[in-house]
């Protein structure tokens, strides 16, 4: 069903959530996240996967992971300050790679103009992940041929305990601030 621009039908969100813990609440979190998911890919509502969210979801994660308490991170690879919305959340290893796909040792916040314009300047970010992680662990993640999958069950727990985090940590900074 197509709606219009910024409207959310909550209905066209039914979906068979494998636990009725997830089902409590993963609707506030839908509600949230969807609507700007929607704005930004134009996908029809019904289209959204567990996938979509979980990656939504990890993705503001891994930026308020690495904010400090006036909301700023800083770019993995130029060291540039940015307000955390500013910032994109940068895979060292591909996000085809499942296994790393949610790892937040993987992850780091990186300004637009590195991740897009320079393709992740991927020299730089390789140097800093072998000064925070040493060599050791670069090359393991790097040469890691196990595959992954996820199940539904994961994603919704994926979904649920990170949003926890995001909750907690804008309440904390909005305390501080």
């Amino acid at each position: 069903m197509w709606m219009r621009r910024g409207e959310i039908n909550p209905e066209s969100f039914k979906m068979l959530w494998k636990t009725k813990k997830a089902a409590e609440n993963i609707k506030p979190i839908l509600l949230e996240i969807v609507d700007n998911y929607w704005r930004k890919t134009w996908k029809p509502q019904g289209k959204v996967t567990r996938k979509d969210l979980a990656d939504r979801v990890f993705s503001e994660y891994c930026r308020l992971y690495y904010a400090d308490e006036k909301w700023y991170v800083t770019c993995i690879t130029s060291g540039v300050r940015m307000f955390w919305k500013d910032s994109q959340c940068w895979h060292f290893v591909s996000r085809w790679v499942l296994k790393y796909r949610y790892d937040i040792n993987n992850c780091h916040p990186q300004s637009y103009a590195e991740n897009v314009i320079l393709s992740g300047n991927y020299k730089v970010y390789t140097l800093q992940m072998i000064k925070m992680y040493w060599l050791e662990y670069v090359e393991n993640i790097v040469n890691d041929k196990e595959l992954r999958t996820y199940n539904q069950i994961e994603y919704e727990e994926m979904i649920m305990g990170r949003y926890k985090f995001i909750v907690e940590k804008k309440e904390l900074i909005e305390k501080n601030s």
